[in-house]
């Protein structure tokens, strides 16, 4: 009897374990994810000017409303899809073809991995920084130019140089993490498959439309699924790059959310704006899993 009472009793003991250790982490999501939120739902759906409003009141969708025909929203989002869609195809390409150049057995295949990671660990605010000194007229990329007898570029006074500005950065940055990505993809891939396409006699062109490509989709998916969440949210770069400059040329979606919120004061508006924001970013996202679904079952 002793044995069965001591039994149950660490059974309710683990038990009460499970429930606790459930419910901490559910008030951790509760207070950090769930509650702001819904808060910010409430914002969007009221008209709050910090400047001269004390609480939030409720307008409805008269935010979204407005949306539609703001011109600094659609520039913004414009500017959002150029910059961050050429940014990321470039660094898939790159990323892509490095992983391919490193997954064979190189001589220096270790270091040079371990080099190419570097730009990810630099924050995007030091980046952004050393790119504007890059990119300035009396930067080293310009000082090159004239020492060689060329005209300067420049590179952050027109609006078309601003943005392929911001986009090398981004891709300076970012392409490492596509590599990374893609190269544990392609080390997945059993090396049977390779062996019985050589005794095919398949071309390089074949192995990888056959073989390679099809296993690489998951991989592509997440990558391109992180990256493109993370570009639609780029604010780091261009904030220290060009500010949104030159004439809102570069004024990408965040941006955009930031001055409305904390420089003109508008946080229902603001709000309104970020939820667009989370609307977009989940459309795009799922496009592209079911693009990548498609490709997978594709016959090439």
């Amino acid at each position: 009897m002793k044995i069965k009472s001591s039994l149950a009793r660490a059974n309710g003991i683990a038990r009460m374990d499970k429930v606790v250790f459930l419910f901490l982490p559910l008030c951790l999501l509760g207070a950090i994810i769930i509650y702001p939120t819904l808060n910010l739902w409430r914002l969007a759906l009221s008209n709050f000017d910090i400047t001269y409003m004390r609480e939030p009141v409720f307008i409805g969708v008269r935010n979204f409303v407005r949306i539609l025909a703001d011109d600094y929203f659609w520039s913004a989002l414009w500017n959002t899809a150029v910059i961050s869609g050429t940014a990321v195809a470039i660094e898939f390409f790159l990323g892509l073809a490095i992983a391919l150049l490193l997954s064979g057995e190189i001589g220096g295949g270790k270091i040079s991995k371990s080099l190419l990671i570097i730009p990810i660990m630099v924050p995007p605010v030091v980046v952004g920084l050393n790119f504007k000194l890059i990119f300035d007229n009396f930067g080293p990329i310009n000082d090159f130019l004239r020492r060689v007898g060329l005209k300067p570029i420049e590179w952050l006074g027109s609006p078309l140089s601003a943005k392929i500005s911001i986009i090398i950065a981004d891709v300076w940055q970012w392409t490492p993490f596509v590599f990374i990505i893609l190269l544990a993809g392609l080390q997945t891939v059993p090396p049977e498959l390779y062996d019985a396409a050589k005794v095919d006699g398949a071309s390089g062109w074949k192995v990888f439309r056959h073989i390679t490509w099809p296993m690489l989709i998951p991989s592509i998916t997440i990558a391109l699924a992180f990256r493109i969440i993370d570009a639609l949210k780029i604010f780091d770069v261009v904030y220290m790059v060009t500010n949104g400059g030159p004439s809102f040329a570069t004024e990408v979606f965040s941006l955009n959310v930031y001055r409305t919120a904390f420089r003109f004061g508008s946080l229902g508006y603001a709000s309104a704006l970020a939820v667009t924001m989370f609307v977009v970013l989940t459309f795009v996202i799922w496009m592209v899993i079911r693009g990548m679904n498609l490709a997978k079952r594709m016959e090439w």
